[in-house]
């Protein structure tokens, strides 16, 4: 009696177990080949790779900008550095540059002067300033103003002419000495 009832506990264990071994619920493969019919096919999960963005790297341009040499005696040319500035923005920068003196040997010709406007048509820049009563210069220092405009916008090989402009207005003279060409000529 006792074997009896061991039996008939174990015959839903071993239902339980064949049903279990022999992967009830599985999707059937399709694996062709009748001799490993039982073996799923492997599974592959698409490798995702993290996409790597670059940073953006500021768009630098190297220009010369020219100051006067302490004495104010000559034209000094030093190194600067236009970043992320758009082509219609490049020489009123340029031009700004003029104005931030580098180091203590040079001198800034455009300290009162203030740049109203400098856009690029046609291969003329309309150049608006506007001089405040300290930055008026006499006319060795307004002839190295000019010539550092000119050099320094010149440099642009976009760059044919540059009109010059004192408060919206075509005048003879920047500050009452040299002689304006409309437009300078490179």
């Amino acid at each position: 009696m006792l074997k009896r009832t061991i039996r008939r506990a174990a015959i839903p264990v071993i239902l339980l177990l064949t049903v279990s071994v022999t992967g009830c619920g599985t999707k059937p493969t399709t694996n062709n080949d009748p001799t490993n019919a039982s073996t799923p096919a492997p599974v592959t999960t698409p490798t995702v790779k993290p996409s790597v963005t670059p940073s953006p790297t500021p768009a630098e341009t190297k220009i010369n900008v020219y100051y006067a040499d302490t004495q104010m005696t000559k034209l000094v040319e030093k190194q600067a550095t236009l970043t992320n500035v758009t082509d219609t923005d490049k020489y009123k920068t340029a031009l700004v540059k003029l104005q931030t003196v580098p180091d203590a040997s040079v001198v800034s010709l455009f300290k009162g002067v203030n740049i109203l406007s400098a856009q690029l048509k046609d291969g003329l820049v309309t150049v608006d300033v506007s001089i405040v009563d300290t930055g008026r210069l006499g006319a060795p220092g307004e002839a190295f103003l000019l010539d550092a405009l000119k050099k320094t916008l010149f440099q642009f090989s976009e760059v044919k002419t540059i009109e010059l402009l004192v408060d919206g207005k075509k005048t003879e003279t920047l500050m009452g000495h040299m002689d304006i060409p409309h437009p300078i000529k490179r």
